[in-house]
């Protein structure tokens, strides 16, 4: 084709390229900034491109001199597009959006967007926007909500953007929209264990509705139920149920409160119905078994105080027995265990062992 037929219509001249930036060194509105350039030591010198030493030239003498305006916003964005990781650039740039005022803020946004889009696990971008986001209070929630939405579904597992959604979370109140959202991943994915790990931090700091606790925990645990029967090997519902009585009040405050849950068996026998050497599930059956055990021993105690000492009471010689039968149980689900995972051998052998002190004060409570 001859030149002429590549014109646009009308026989105008296409629109030439953009050619490089001008260097600041020839910026008339930097003129008045002196660069500072640091002497280079061969051994140890970075290698810069010309137009990243040109900028950090300026970049220096305006972080010595503090100016916070316009110009050093643009400059930021240019030692950010040089290196995203330049944590002082983006300390500067923060420090200029402050300067600046609110006004400054939904250009932040997008800029921020447009870093994310290139590098969606920068630590320093969402430090910044999560800075800017916090500014903006509750407002926020909206776009923030579309943002980390958009992270997420490159990335379901991107630990920032689940960190950032925390964090307006907590700002904007918006609990059970978030703990729909968690849920929404969970059935998208059973496995996606950082969306789990959204749920309890949830569940840890919303509201609780109604007044019976341990209503709300069975409701919990038919969820737990639900996902463990689709994938009954997957080791992350096993460890939010688990992280119900770890973490969550009032359970975490009262020892063995797993195995006051019968549910908790429930589950874990439906599991091992469906998949008889789930590890897991062995696991926390053993876990179950050993809470029964500690809690059979409590109880023997007090029951024995109350005989006058005499161990030959039938209702210390009860609790005892069920304190023994626990401890097979528990013995028992931990060496099918260990068949199941031989990997974690050393690991199921140390929880057996810890079985054997329950053993021994039930025992010494006959005596």
């Amino acid at each position: 084709m001859s030149a002429a037929g590549s014109q646009p219509a009308g026989g105008a001249a296409a629109p030439a390229p953009p050619g490089p930036p001008l260097p600041y060194a020839q910026r008339p509105d930097w003129a008045d900034v002196t660069p500072v350039h640091i002497p280079e030591e061969a051994v140890v010198a970075i290698q810069y491109t010309a137009e990243h030493s040109d900028a950090l030239g300026y970049f220096r003498a305006v972080v010595r001199s503090g100016e916070l305006s316009p110009r050093v916003l643009a400059l930021t964005a240019d030692m950010i597009r040089f290196n995203q990781a330049d944590y002082t650039a983006w300390r500067v740039r923060w420090r200029c959006v402050q300067a600046l005022g609110p006004e400054a803020l939904a250009s932040e946004l997008d800029f921020t967007h447009a870093v994310m889009l290139e590098n969606a696990k920068n630590y320093q971008l969402w430090n910044h926007r999560r800075l800017c986001a916090l500014q903006l209070g509750a407002a926020c929630a909206d776009r923030e909500d579309a943002f980390t939405r958009e992270a997420i579904a490159f990335d379901e597992k991107n630990y920032h953007a689940w960190a950032h959604r925390q964090a307006v979370v907590r700002v904007s109140g918006r609990w059970a929209a978030e703990l729909a959202f968690a849920a929404e991943l969970i059935e998208r994915d059973v496995r996606n264990n950082t969306a789990w790990n959204q749920r309890m931090f949830c569940l840890q700091h919303m509201p609780r509705e109604g007044a019976d606790d341990a209503a709300w925990l069975r409701r919990e645990l038919e969820y737990v139920a639900g996902a463990i029967a689709k994938a009954p090997r997957n080791e992350a519902p096993w460890r939010y149920l688990t992280g119900l009585f770890a973490t969550l009040q009032p359970w975490a405050g009262q020892p063995r409160a797993l195995s006051t849950f019968p549910d908790v068996h429930q589950i874990c026998q439906e599991a091992l119905q469906e998949c008889p050497a789930c590890a897991p599930a062995l696991d926390v059956m053993a876990a179950y078994y050993e809470g029964l055990a500690a809690l059979g021993v409590a109880r023997a105690q007090q029951q024995l105080a109350a005989a006058g000492g005499a161990p030959g009471a039938g209702p210390v010689q009860g609790a005892v027995a069920g304190v023994l039968h626990a401890v097979a149980a528990a013995n028992s689900a931990l060496e099918e265990a260990g068949l199941a995972d031989p990997m974690r051998a050393p690991y199921w052998f140390h929880r057996m062992r810890g079985l054997t002190p329950l053993q021994a004060q039930a025992e010494a409570l006959l005596a």
